[in-house]
């Protein structure tokens, strides 16, 4: 029998995470604007064309869309990758959550968020910082041959209810630079191993790798789940020693895989383009846990981007997991 969440032991969290699709077409159109402009109208069945408007459509159109997803799952956490400074201001707005994260271009507001909201209602940040995917970790910084910079947030939480301590981690891998995702994938796993070393707290790690589990693009995965090894000597000395840790065994485990096969649900997918081109579908996003034993996968799903009377929330689906805290 599959139990609701509040039948578990332990503190249970829920993490969203999803890639939003940047605001390619920006415009003046506030929030209130928007949701004044909505057809209150319900349509009818037998005049509807599904699925008919496979179009990007602006950030303020779908943003709407994307806050009801997020609040109707009731998440704990919410990660987003490809969130400009607007959008991660919308959604502020329009979730009545904070965030943690910057912009990646200069440490502040330009470039893209790795942010994570979180329910003040039931988690509490006790700290957080962002360090860039590159050779230089500690400032706004592009690795070499990368399309853009890259960086990662890193959260410190503990639930209000029992007080469980845990950290969450929201990246953003290159799409052009296998090399870059590569590098990214070990600092990332260097700096948890040193997370759950020294707080003794499970460390999870979510976001876009644009790594795929098998294949050419597979190095970041491979990496990140312990089955290719990166010399810790080609990463920023200064990290390192920073984030000094004896965890040598650590890697994390993939919360598909971790979450028994009877609680899985949804696509397989998580990228799926815009066009609705399935030849361009591939699972590139990702929820892991690391692998100290001291919380449980109990459901994990994929949902939808597109619904079958509506437009593309965005070129991604959004990942879903139910976490058990021990």
């Amino acid at each position: 029998m599959v139990y609701p969440r509040s039948a578990q032991t332990g503190s249970t969290i829920r993490i969203q995470s999803w890639n939003l699709r940047y605001d390619s077409m920006p415009n003046a159109i506030t929030v209130n604007e928007t949701i004044a402009a909505l057809n209150k109208t319900v349509p009818i069945d037998t005049q509807t064309k599904y699925y008919s408007d496979d179009t990007e459509q602006p950030w303020s159109t779908r943003r709407i869309g994307i806050k009801n997803e997020v609040l109707f799952n009731k998440v704990d956490l919410f990660t987003v990758n490809e969130g400009l400074h607007r959008q991660v201001e919308d959604l502020k707005e329009l979730l009545d959550m904070p965030y943690i994260g910057v912009g990646r271009d200069d440490g502040a507001q330009a470039g893209e968020y790795q942010a994570i909201f979180f329910n003040p209602e039931s988690v509490k940040l006790l700290s957080n910082d962002t360090f860039w995917l590159s050779d230089k970790p500690f400032e706004p910084s592009k690795y070499p041959g990368a399309g853009s910079y890259r960086s990662c947030s890193v959260g410190y939480f503990q639930t209000k209810k029992e007080g469980t301590k845990f950290v969450v981690i929201n990246a953003h891998l290159d799409d052009q630079s296998e090399d870059q995702r590569r590098l990214g994938a070990a600092l990332i796993k260097h700096r948890a191993a040193y997370e759950q070393e020294t707080k003794k707290v499970p460390v999870f790690l979510v976001g876009d790798f644009n790594s795929q589990v098998s294949g050419e693009t597979s190095g970041a995965y491979k990496i990140t789940t312990g089955r290719l090894e990166f010399p810790t000597n080609r990463l920023n000395s200064t990290f390192v020693a920073r984030y000094n840790h004896s965890s040598s065994g650590f890697e994390f485990l993939d919360l598909i895989e971790a979450t028994p096969v009877e609680n899985r649900l949804g696509n397989l997918a998580t990228f799926t383009g815009f066009k609705n081109n399935v030849d361009s579908f591939s699972r590139i996003d990702f929820q892991f846990g690391s692998n100290t034993g001291n919380w449980e996968a109990v459901r994990y799903k994929v949902g939808e981007n597109w619904y079958d009377d509506s437009y593309y929330l965005s070129d991604h689906r959004p990942v879903i997991s139910d976490v058990v805290l021990n």
